[in-house]
């Protein structure tokens, strides 16, 4: 599996289940397949420091946010200790609802964080600004240059520190380090001025007005499709027919970008190639997709939703819950080939 789209997909599939699950039973098993996944990706790439790093952050979330709702909130009835009226902000009763409360949202904190972290190790920054809209290509160079500065910035201070001891400057002091800062800043004016002239060697500099009246019109409704939904939303009309406005909206504006994005052109060298496997990998995750909002629009699945709030209870465990939290190891059974 090793096209950027399912991966994205795999990626959007994930972040809703954990968006919409407060059970920390459900988030343990995704945590658990996260570091699974992850550990697994980092052998491949030869990364032997990616679990501890990954566990203490999980940990330090945890903790934080385990603090500070306990601190801050005082509801609940068990009550584990009393901190003065008269402190201001935190006095009132710490209950043991307040503490796991902040444990769950440092779980989902925390497994937010590792998703996105098994994702840059999983694609390429290459595969990643690849799926920007060719409408926004300024912004994918942008982001692709803010990737690979420091890095390229803390390799020319490597070079440039090995250089200077070489020469006999200790590097012990604080003012040893000042003859690093002009060649660095040299180096790295010479290198922006290298890629400014790359970049309008390659016409990166022509302007492309998108500012057409069929786009502005286009924009205009799109908005308003958008707006009208919401509105009919706040207003407790029925779902059938707000969804269908934002449905609309968006389809509206993706046929926007699409129109711009021909107006601009990109060469691309090396084209992502579909396998056998991500077609499958696709197919399991469109039934994914479709079995969550069965299961969640019925009310089947009422275990995502745990609180608690006000007396702490065991936390509800349904077997398509447990089935649904098993996605973050799917990859595994496509990646044993790659």
């Amino acid at each position: 599996m090793k096209n950027s789209i399912v991966w994205i997909l795999w990626l959007l599939g994930v972040m809703l289940f954990i968006l919409s699950s407060r059970n920390p039973i459900y988030l343990c098993i995704i945590l658990a397949g996260l570091f699974i996944l992850g550990h697994h990706l980092s052998k491949k790439k030869k990364s032997t420091n990616w679990v501890l790093p990954n566990l203490r952050f999980l940990f330090t979330m945890i903790f934080l946010s385990t603090m500070i709702n306990g601190l801050f909130s005082h509801v609940g009835d068990k009550i584990l200790f009393t901190i003065p009226n008269s402190w201001p902000l935190i006095g009132g009763n710490i209950t043991l609802e307040g503490l796991v409360f902040g444990a769950i949202n440092g779980l989902v904190i925390g497994a937010l964080y590792i998703l996105f972290n098994v994702i840059n190790l999983a694609l390429s920054i290459k595969q990643l600004t690849r799926l920007i809209p060719r409408a926004f290509h300024p912004i994918a160079m942008l982001v692709t240059v803010s990737l690979t500065f420091f890095p390229s910035i803390q390799n020319r201070a490597r070079d440039i520190k090995e250089a200077q001891m070489i020469r006999g400057n200790p590097m012990k002091k604080i003012s040893d380090w000042l003859p690093i800062l002009i060649p660095l800043l040299v180096t790295s004016l010479e290198n922006a001025f290298l890629l400014a002239e790359s970049m309008t060697a390659r016409g990166f500099h022509r302007h492309v007005d998108f500012r057409t009246p069929r786009n502005l019109i286009g924009l205009i409704f799109g908005a308003f499709a958008v707006f009208s939904g919401w509105i009919l939303q706040l207003y407790h009309y029925p779902p059938y027919i707000s969804i269908p406005l934002y449905l609309i909206g968006a389809g509206i504006f993706f046929l926007i970008l699409i129109s711009i994005g021909k107006q601009t052109k990109i060469t691309r060298y090396r084209h992502e190639k579909w396998q056998r496997a991500d077609i499958v990998f696709i197919a399991i995750l469109i039934l994914y997709f479709v079995s969550f909002g069965v299961l969640k629009w019925s009310n089947r699945l009422i275990s995502l939703n745990y609180s608690p709030y006000p007396q702490l209870t065991h936390p509800i465990i349904q077997s398509a819950g447990l089935f649904l939290s098993l996605l973050p190891l799917l990859p595994l059974f496509f990646n044993r080939d790659d």
